[in-house]
């Protein structure tokens, strides 16, 4: 999981106690000091109300880290994915969403429109119409400003662009890959799609892909397979506001030139990698591949409108 930039301050106790004192002194400045009407009617109302506030954003976020405590002890015993309730909604959502088989017959034709996706467009119409304003600059004398929107923008542009015509999978495709041989494994494959993540089963690899790179890894390089959670705090304006549980299925493969083992990261949701995992076991000859349930936290500092 990547790190974030903007990693807030968690509410903590100390914290609480340094916004009250800041509050409380801001307050005793505002009747004390600045002293009229405004400033005194600031202090007896908007600074309990901010108190308030925070004591209510302290509670909140304990509140989310207990029950966030709790489900980690669930995870971790297996109690979470072994219960009634769990198995019940696992087996509709497999009647429900079942493995999906590629939609074109030529691998570089199916990875390729996997990659044109509709939030990649919106992504480049922005940027393109900023560019369009930084040209009605150029009738005002302000070059510097055109070729600074235009390199500005038009790099922002390129960035959606770039998924969107699937330039890591014509990287890939030109690298020195066997394609024939990748292209009946994938042609045959069972799939699993998720945000602009893909898992797919093949008859001789195992095919997977992320926004940023393509995966086609030989099943005897596989030595076993994990679920990693990430809770991920969203937070508005450092204040904690909402929470998700992100689902990784870890592909560790043993890589044949080196030997050292190393980790695939694939984003499904929590059913999906159990059925990755339940699929990849019937791949290894009776081999059990699975391994340790990994459970971290990731805080993300989140503007919602």
């Amino acid at each position: 999981m990547r790190k974030n930039d903007k990693y807030p301050f968690p509410m903590t106790k100390k914290a609480l106690a340094a916004y009250i004192v800041f509050t409380v002194l801001m307050g005793i400045f505002l009747f004390f000091i600045r002293g009229d009407m405004a400033g005194k009617l600031a202090a007896c109302i908007v600074c309990p109300i901010i108190i308030l506030y925070f004591i209510y954003a302290y509670c909140k976020e304990r509140k989310a880290d207990a029950k966030a405590d709790q489900k980690k002890t669930q995870f971790m015993n297996g109690s979470y994915f072994d219960s009634p309730e769990w198995h019940e909604k696992y087996v509709a959502y497999l009647n429900e969403h079942p493995f999906e088989k590629p939609q074109y017959d030529s691998m570089r034709a199916d990875l390729l429109k996997k990659f044109q996706r509709r939030e990649y467009i919106f992504g480049m119409i922005l940027p393109l119409f900023l560019m369009m304003c930084s040209l009605c600059l150029i009738p005002m004398g302000q070059y510097f400003m055109v070729i600074l929107g235009l390199l500005l923008f038009g790099f922002l542009f390129w960035l959606s662009f770039s998924v969107f015509i699937g330039m890591p999978v014509r990287k890939w495709l030109k690298s020195d890959i066997d394609y024939p041989v990748l292209e009946a494994s994938y042609l045959n494959s069972q799939m699993l799609l998720y945000k602009t993540n893909a898992l797919a089963f093949g008859t001789t690899h195992l095919h997977g892909f992320t926004e940023k790179k393509i995966y086609a890894i030989d099943y005897k390089n596989v030595e076993g397979i994990s679920r990693k959670i990430v809770r991920l705090k969203k937070y508005e304006d450092g204040i904690y506001n909402t929470e998700e549980y992100q689902h990784f299925a870890v592909i560790h493969v043993r890589l044949p030139e080196s030997g050292t083992l190393y980790n695939v990261e694939i984003e499904l949701n929590e059913f999906q990698v159990q059925m990755a995992i339940d699929r990849l076991l019937t791949y290894k000859n009776g081999e059990d591949l699975r391994e340790n349930l990994y459970v971290n936290e990731n805080k993300k500092n989140e503007i919602v409108v």
